[in-house]
């Protein structure tokens, strides 16, 4: 039993041992692991303090540079950036972007103030030079004025003595110059009078040799088989609207028509248009394009209407030249008694011709034939007794001889507006007891309608020749 407590005792005693010896094992390792952390928190403090030191050092610093620039401490990057950039732009120029900065800038702020001083200091002295040299100049110029002024009253008695010599002399030589302008003037009188004469006489001359040589021609040719004047009709009628009494004609603006211009009408298949059988007439109204025209219907036949595909021509209007014309005699064109004249003047000129010869208000001849001249307009020989009525049958006389030596056709006056499609538009009625209701017709109110793309319906069929436009 003794030995057995012994056991006892000496396994209680090994337990306790061991325990013992970890006891100390875990409580070394505590210390170690404590030390180590001790260590470890000691030198994170350390890096810590000198973190914190380098930052307060580069804090310091960026406010010293802040300071240095000029903007405040307390001023935050983002509140610094767009100023940075604007004083790169503004202080910057003349510096390539990849130079801005402010150093840089400034270098050249202070160059330029260092050129600007020197500039100042060298016109300072320029300045001073010039008010130096002023000085001297004005020195000299009160010594040359007053050289001047006593070399101007030297001057100004030689000049008393010359204008009195120059004086006399003048006094001689304009007794001598009226002489001699008296005999120039007399001379200059005659020798007007010889040119006049010889200038009277070259006219009448060339003039003579002009109709001399137009008749040699009309005598070596005989007559012409061929009218130089005659030519295919002018146009065709391209559209018809008789229950407004409108045509549509292919010509226009890029022809030289123009409105007020006036075209007979005649039948398509005669060549020439001067012999064709004459449907009606027509006045050009509105041009609307280069190859398109409105015209009024100002007389036709209802028998024979004007259609389309119609030719047209005029006696005055001729596509790209002028015609000329001579007018004789009196001109009447409505029978009223009156001189109408310039009124036949006028419907010649509206259409694209010209007057070459006719009487002025007196009746004397204006004017002249020429070769070119297409046709001597006869209206109406007066025999009264007054002055204008023997002027006029001296024109008369005069346009006939020079237009049979030039060949040149004449023409009654009713034919001549007849060919020009030109109607007299007479709307006076006399007011008596012998007045009826049909001197009065009615008229058509407003404006005609537009042009419809189609043919409208009714007598005449729609005809298709080639159009033009």
């Amino acid at each position: 039993m003794a030995a057995k407590e012994n056991q006892g005792l000496q396994a209680i005693v090994i337990v306790l041992t061991i325990f013992l010896l970890l006891t100390g094992v875990g409580l070394l390792l505590v210390n170690n692991a404590r030390k180590t952390a001790v260590a470890q928190v000691a030198d994170l403090q350390t890096k810590q303090s000198a973190s914190q030191a380098s930052e307060a050092k580069l804090q310091a610093e960026a406010n010293n540079y802040k300071a240095w620039i000029g903007f405040p401490e307390d001023a935050l990057y983002d509140s610094l950036a767009p100023q940075v950039e604007e004083d790169k732009t503004r202080f910057g120029l003349g510096v390539d972007e990849a130079s801005r900065q402010y150093k840089t800038m400034l270098q050249n702020v202070f160059e330029e103030k260092e050129k600007l001083v020197k500039n100042e200091a060298n016109a300072k002295a320029e300045v001073k030079d010039l008010k130096e040299r002023l000085l001297a100049l004005e020195s000299q110029k009160d010594a040359q004025v007053k050289e001047h002024l006593t070399a101007l009253e030297k001057a100004k008695q030689d000049l008393a003595d010359v204008q009195a010599k120059a004086k006399q002399q003048y006094d001689e030589i304009s007794a001598k110059n009226k002489e001699v302008a008296a005999s120039m003037e007399q001379d200059r009188a005659a020798h007007g009078e010889e040119i006049a004469k010889k200038e009277a006489e070259k006219t009448a001359v060339e003039t003579a040799n002009v109709k001399l040589e137009r008749q040699v021609d009309k005598l070596r040719e005989g007559l012409p088989d061929v009218d130089q004047f005659a030519q295919p009709a002018d146009g065709r009628v391209t559209w018809v609207n008789q229950r407004y009494g409108k045509v549509w004609i292919d010509l226009g603006s890029g022809d030289g028509l123009r409105p007020q211009v006036t075209f007979s009408v005649a039948a398509e298949g005669n060549a020439d248009a001067e012999q064709a059988e004459k449907k009606g007439s027509i006045e050009v109204i509105r041009v609307l394009d280069a190859h398109m025209a409105e015209a009024q219907i100002t007389s036709d036949d209802p028998k024979n209407p004007i259609l389309t595909g119609d030719r047209i021509y005029s006696q005055v209007w001729d596509r790209g030249r002028t015609v000329g014309f001579a007018i004789a005699g009196k001109i009447d064109l409505d029978k009223d008694g009156k001189d109408d004249l310039q009124r036949l003047k006028d419907i010649i000129g509206a259409n694209s011709g010209r007057v070459d010869a006719s009487p002025d208000e007196a009746g004397a001849l204006q004017g002249e034939l020429k070769i070119d001249t297409r046709y001597l307009v006869l209206g109406e020989l007066p025999d009264g007794t007054q002055a204008r009525d023997a002027a006029l049958r001296g024109s008369w006389k005069t346009l006939s001889e020079d237009a049979e030596r030039l060949g040149i056709e004449t023409i009654p006056l009713e034919e001549f507006v007849k060919l020009m499609g030109w109607r007299i538009d007479n709307r006076s009625v006399a007011m008596d007891s012998t007045s009826r209701a049909e001197d009065f017709p009615p008229e058509v109110v407003g404006d005609v309608p537009p042009r419809k793309t189609v043919q409208p319906s009714g007598v005449f069929k729609k005809r298709l020749p080639a159009v033009s436009y």
